[in-house]
């Protein structure tokens, strides 16, 4: 019992790590700065409990050692089932008061005590072992062979069996509860088994009972707008979570992934944001009838269901098979005949891409921005290499006007693959600099000079829509690897990506804006 005690807590301790960042994800994202204070405070606090184990051993009784070993697990489960309680109320007011230090005290509230405890364990059980293996080993090494096996499965674990169904607090009460039935198990008797079945009823009656709740509940924001949770689609690519936000003609419907908006329609079931409506006229512009388009990222399936219309035959490639199940059931997407659904990773699609695409679409979105895989020379050069002889790529992207260096470095990569790029910055008030940068290339560079020309009339969008896209449009400039933006910045290629150390500013300011407009419960898991 022993052994396998220490191997399922090996696995519980890299569970916890990896479905913790997801927890964290919608309030702290995803920059370089989040993970560092997460991988951080995981080595402290197993450094701590490999030290404070080992001290606990000096001149204890095997009889003290014995339920020591089998309280800390029980100990670990019961701080769980707290925390699952804690974090909901906990994660927004730490992201608010300054994001990488509320990282770092998010990950000690989430991690702290079950690290130290589970830690213990290995030179608890070496001091158990040692009659078995002699002073020289003390079966030090067999104890962190197993340990690190059991590591190994909880990966697996919580990618393949935890992750993609449960949400965030049920993943870790499961972790919680099997803690606590070890725990009761190895212990059988006295304050281990009182604290064990305590833990293990708590995290089952918490399960059932779900206070954060997952679809059906209202928050409000600080304009006192409505936020309801319609829908929540736990994946193995984020939670995607269907919100209605405001009420009655006023009413907003958006997909978020991990707090990320996908795309948003509005009462009457119109797309409700500039991205989708820009990229869908300016390729349609530069590509009058397109006879085939490629789509990377569903969304909603606003951008395929609108091409589909207009007579093109269809590929979209998507990396998450649950986009599809949230853009079908909410946002009336059907994919029709001339359509195409392939779920796989844009990078590897694109390579064995054939090159005879009017239009490619990118549309990328995973954290905090695009992933920097999909961002650099290679990456656009198989992009290229899907178009046929006059096709264009539209981009959907980021843009901080404070933190300009992503961009820049976005603009020079393009230009180095394809000689020119069409960069229109989305209009926005003065108070905001986040907003969304859209870009396009063609295989004939040429061709962007028509998008001077694009003309964007009530007819097709909403009044409101078109005001705004025509503001966005005063922007629009054409950029070569000469052009002052981007003078002097080197492109991205897989040997020599910067991209994340670049972006971080801005994603965390992005992360910032987030978190001080949507309220906590819909950014809960």
């Amino acid at each position: 019992m022993a052994r396998a005690t220490i191997v399922i807590t090996g696995a519980a301790i890299l569970c916890l790590q990896l479905i913790a960042s997801r927890v964290m994800t919608p309030f702290f994202g995803v920059s370089l700065l989040i993970w560092t204070g997460i991988l951080s405070v995981t080595l402290l606090c197993l450094a701590l409990g490999y030290y404070y184990g080992g001290v606990f051993c000096r001149g204890r009784s095997a009889e003290a050692i014995r339920a020591a070993y089998y309280l800390s697990p029980a100990l670990s489960g019961a701080w769980l089932v707290a925390a699952v309680l804690l974090y909901p109320v906990s994660l927004g007011p730490l992201a608010q008061l300054n994001l990488v230090g509320g990282a770092f005290l998010a990950s000690v509230l989430l991690l702290a005590v079950p690290l130290i405890l589970l830690s213990a364990l290995n030179p608890l059980l070496v001091a158990l072992e040692r009659p078995l293996h002699g002073a020289a080993d003390s079966g030090a090494g067999w104890v962190f062979f197993i340990s690190t096996m059991g590591s190994v499965a909880g990966v697996l674990v919580a990618a393949f069996g935890l992750i993609p169904y449960l949400s965030g607090r049920h993943s870790i009460l499961v972790i919680a509860a099997t803690l606590c039935l070890l725990a009761a198990l190895g212990g059988r008797r006295g304050i281990v088994l009182a604290v064990a079945l305590a833990g293990l009823a708590a995290a089952l009656a918490l399960g059932l009972i779900d206070p954060a709740g997952r679809s059906g509940r209202t928050a409000r924001d600080g304009e006192d707008r409505a936020w309801t949770t319609i829908a929540v689609y736990p994946s193995a690519f984020g939670v995607l979570k269907v919100v209605e936000v405001g009420e009655g003609a006023g009413m907003l419907r958006i997909l978020f992934n991990d707090g990320l908006a996908q795309n948003g329609f509005d009462a009457q079931g119109r797309p409700a944001l500039q991205f989708t409506h820009f990229l869908e006229a300016g390729a349609a512009h530069l590509v009058p009838a397109p006879r085939k388009v490629l789509v990377l990222g569903l969304g909603a399936g606003v951008i395929p269901a609108a091409f589909e219309a207009r007579g093109a035959a269809v590929e979209v490639v998507e990396i998450n098979r649950r986009a599809f199940d949230a853009a079908r059931d909410h946002f009336g997407y059907r994919p029709g005949p001339a359509t195409t659904l392939v779920f796989a990773d844009a990078r590897t699609q694109v390579r064995g891409c054939a090159p005879d695409h009017d239009i490619v679409f990118v549309d990328l979105f995973s954290g905090d921005g695009i992933p920097e895989h999909l961002l650099t020379r290679e990456f656009f050069a198989d992009v290229r290499g899907c178009l046929a002889e006059e096709g264009v790529v539209a981009i959907n992207s980021f843009l901080d006007a404070g933190h300009m260096e992503p961009t820049r470095a976005i603009l020079a990569t393009l230009a180095a693959v394809f000689g020119r790029v069409a960069f229109v910055e989305q209009d926005r008030p003065p108070s905001r600099s986040i907003t969304n940068g859209f870009l396009f290339a063609a295989r004939q560079p040429g061709r962007l000079d028509a998008l001077a020309d694009l003309w964007i009339g009530p007819g097709i969008v909403s009044p409101h829509m078109a005001v705004r896209m025509a503001a966005s449009l005063e922007s629009l400039r054409i950029i070569d690897a000469t052009a002052p933006l981007v003078a002097g910045v080197k492109p991205l290629s897989d040997e020599d990506n910067s991209l994340a150390a670049l972006a971080a500013p801005a994603q965390m300011a992005y992360r910032r804006g987030a978190v001080a407009t949507i309220p906590d419960p819909i950014l809960v898991d």
